[in-house]
């Protein structure tokens, strides 16, 4: 622990908040609708400005800490908010606040919309977890917890389709978290300590043969949370499957909370200097990069949105562990960076492919011709998130591709740098398409959509959020050298990794 690390109760007290908000959600839902929407907005507003104030008090050299409960005679659950769980936490929850609104509209009348709220912020309180984390156990709760609590979400419409999707993931998301406790009890035994440390707490005495099968049983555990080929195919079906708000988390942060353990394991596990003595990272970039441009390939051809959307997620995502296995400052920003930029672009998409589903009632590119002329800022916001994803300039993926970019060539690899444009050209490819049809052609309406052609635009409730959203991924990119934004605490992130 660090001699400035400051003991603090606003680690677990913004994991308690979700959860105690979670057990309100009934009661509240009993008076009114109105109260539930304002109980749990204070809630998440409240999540999202303590991650707020611990980002800036991290920025300024602040660590915060707590042992919380003593779970064996040698391990704590433990909580340390440092640069990248800090910058991890704020991006989550944010965007989880912003797709708690949209959710107050988009499950209006719908399916059980008590379940509903009461899983999303069990989520979010497992999932701040997760970014906090100060030793691979509590880790590994937090981590657990949130993946199998996502289930009833993503079978939360009792669809044949919504349940075969369910038992995909829980079945990926098992084995994956099986590997993962494996990978964590070698650890252990290897290391005698599990607490998350800059540099690592594995060395080379542990012998070459189990810091590989350690190493492997992190990056496949993990791998599978963070969709990488071949470990993806749970993501297709349960994007679709999912309520649309909730798909805005479940790709913008739950499947970068895969990318995030690895980044825990690269650098906090093993350390910089073991993985290079390893020679291990080169493979994860081939796999990385495979999957970056494999996935986008297969995104072309889905007319499913949602499902077009999902595919998309999986070759963003692999652009985070492309930059970690490349073991370079420069690199690891641009994975840092990309995670939060990632979450607004895909998080703004995704609520777009739900005010289509919701208020056109189609949920298929074919069937997107003309829409912009009966949802104009819906259409403005999915054509900015579009450019945004591509790594149009100045937006704010451009910024994270630039600084992968500056990775490859700092780290002698600039034949990646073919990756990284191929990814963004198929990017065009799968995303452009949509932006042309409901703009450029002009739909095919029937009696009821003509009457109907005119103010078919989201309530506000669910507009407003994806107004915010779609302002971060352009605040995110014109902003991106102003202090305070997420390239200042990926940069000490980094820096701590590389001293």
């Amino acid at each position: 622990m660090d001699a400035e690390a400051t003991r603090s109760f606003l680690p677990p007290l913004v994991f308690l908040l979700p959860i105690i908000g979670s057990l309100l959600t009934v009661p509240l839902q009993h008076i009114s609708e109105r109260a539930r929407n304002i109980g749990l907005g204070v809630v998440c507003a409240a999540v999202a400005v303590l991650a707020v104030v611990m980002a800036a008090g991290v920025a300024n050299g602040m660590v915060y800490e707590t042992m919380l409960l003593q779970l064996t005679p040698d391990i704590w659950m433990y909580f340390r908010v440092d640069a990248m769980g800090a910058l991890f936490g704020v991006t989550v929850a944010v965007l989880w606040l912003l797709a708690l609104v949209y959710s107050w509209g988009y499950m209006d009348g719908g399916h059980r919309p008590a379940r509903y709220f009461a899983f999303f912020m069990l989520c979010l309180g497992w999932t701040m977890g997760v970014a906090y984390a100060g030793n691979l156990l509590t880790f590994l709760i937090f981590y657990e917890l949130f993946s199998i609590l996502t289930y009833p979400l993503v079978v939360h419409e009792e669809t044949p389709e919504a349940m075969a999707a369910g038992t995909k993931y829980i079945i990926y998301i098992l084995i994956g978290g099986t590997l993962v406790l494996l990978a964590i009890v070698l650890t252990f035994f290897a290391a005698g300590d599990q607490t998350l440390t800059a540099g690592g707490i594995l060395t080379a005495e542990a012998g070459r043969t189990n810091l590989l099968a350690i190493f492997w049983c992190f990056i496949i555990g993990f791998g599978v949370k963070a969709a990488l080929v071949p470990l993806h195919g749970w993501v297709p079906d349960a994007h679709p499957a999912a309520p649309a708000p909730f798909s805005a988390v479940l790709s913008g942060v739950m499947v970068a909370a895969g990318s995030f353990g690895m980044m825990r394991v690269i650098f906090q596990v093993f350390g910089v200097d073991l993985l290079r003595e390893l020679e291990v990272a080169h493979y994860l970039t081939w796999v990385s990069g495979f999957t970056v441009l494999f996935a986008a390939v297969l995104a072309v051809n889905q007319d499913d949105i949602k499902r077009r959307l999902a595919y998309s997620t999986i070759s963003q995502m692999a652009y985070v562990v492309l930059g970690l296995s490349l073991l370079g400052v420069e690199s690891t920003i641009g994975a840092l960076v990309h995670i939060t930029n990632h979450a607004f672009m895909k998080g703004a998409l995704f609520l777009c492919a739900g005010l289509f589903i919701k208020r056109l009632g189609v949920r298929r590119v074919s069937q997107l011709d003309g829409a912009a002329k009966r949802m104009p800022v819906t259409a403005a916001a999915f054509a900015l998130a579009a450019l945004a994803m591509i790594g149009t300039p100045p937006l704010s993926g451009f910024v994270s591709k630039w600084y992968l970019g500056l990775g490859m060539l700092e780290t002698e690899n600039p034949w990646l740098l073919a990756v990284l444009l191929g990814g963004a050209l198929m990017a065009g490819v799968y995303l452009l398409p949509i932006v042309y049809r409901m703009y450029f052609r002009e739909a095919v309406l029937t009696a009821e959509d003509k009457i109907a052609e005119e103010g078919r635009e989201a309530p506000a409730s669910m507009l407003v959020p994806l107004v915010i959203t779609t302002a971060l991924t352009v605040f995110l990119g014109l902003g991106a050298a102003l202090p305070g934004m997420p390239a200042d605490l990926a940069r000490m992130a980094a820096e701590a990794f590389f001293h």
